[in-house]
C-alpha cells in the first residue's frame, strides 16, 4: 500500500503539519459567523411567523368579542311583549321591537300574526299562546310561511311556537320556518 499523495501524509509520506493556531480560531469565527446568521435567519422568519399568527389571534379575539356584543345586545330584554289584540303585522317597521323576543298573545279570541315579506336582516321569534285564542300565524303576500306539517296554528293554551326568517333573496319575498306545536 503506497502513503505518496496521501492528503493526511503528504506527497513524499511526511506528515502534514497542523494548521497554523490563528488558522483554526480564523477558521472556528468563519464557522460561528455562518451560525449566528443563520440563527437569525431563522429568529427573522420564526418572528415574521409568530406575527402572522397573533394577528390571526387578534382578528378570532374580535370577531368573538363582536359576537359576545351582539349576543348581549339581543339578550338585554327578556321581557315578554304582551299582545291583547287579534292582529299584528310583523315586517321590516317594527321587526327590531319583535326580534329575539317572546310575543304574549293573551287574547280570548282567535289571533292572527303575518310576517312581512321585507324583512331582510337575521330574525327570529316566539310566540306563546297565553289566552284562549289560538293564534295563525301566516306571511304577506310575496313571503312564505313554511312548515314540515302544514300547519299554522297554535295547538292550545301553554304552546309556544318560533318563527325564523330564513331567506330573503330579493328583499319582497321573505322565507320564515314556524316550529313547534302546532295543529290543524
Amino acid at each position: 500500500m503506497s502513503y505518496q499523495n496521501n492528503p493526511l501524509l503528504g506527497p513524499v509520506g511526511q506528515p502534514v503539519a497542523a494548521p497554523a493556531p490563528a488558522d483554526v480560531a480564523a477558521a472556528e469565527a468563519r464557522q460561528a459567523a455562518i451560525d449566528a446568521q443563520s440563527a437569525a435567519t431563522d429568529a427573522a422568519e420564526s418572528k415574521a411567523a409568530a406575527d402572522v399568527v397573533a394577528s390571526q389571534v387578534a382578528a378570532q379575539i374580535e370577531a368573538a368579542e363582536d359576537i359576545v356584543d351582539e349576543v348581549e345586545a339581543a339578550a338585554t330584554d327578556f321581557t315578554p311583549i304582551v299582545f291583547a289584540g287579534t292582529s299584528l303585522t310583523i315586517n321590516a317597521a317594527n321587526a327590531a321591537t319583535y326580534n329575539g323576543r317572546y310575543l304574549s298573545c293573551t287574547a280570548s279570541s282567535a289571533v292572527t300574526i303575518t310576517y312581512g315579506n321585507d324583512i331582510t336582516v337575521s330574525f327570529f321569534n316566539l310566540i306563546g299562546q297565553d289566552g284562549s285564542g289560538r293564534v295563525t300565524v301566516s306571511a304577506s303576500s310575496g313571503a312564505t310561511m313554511r312548515n314540515a306539517q302544514l300547519l299554522f296554528k297554535t295547538r292550545g293554551t301553554g304552546v309556544i311556537v318560533s318563527v325564523a326568517l330564513t331567506g330573503n333573496a330579493t328583499g319582497t319575498n321573505a322565507v320564515y320556518s314556524l316550529n313547534g306545536d302546532v295543529a290543524v
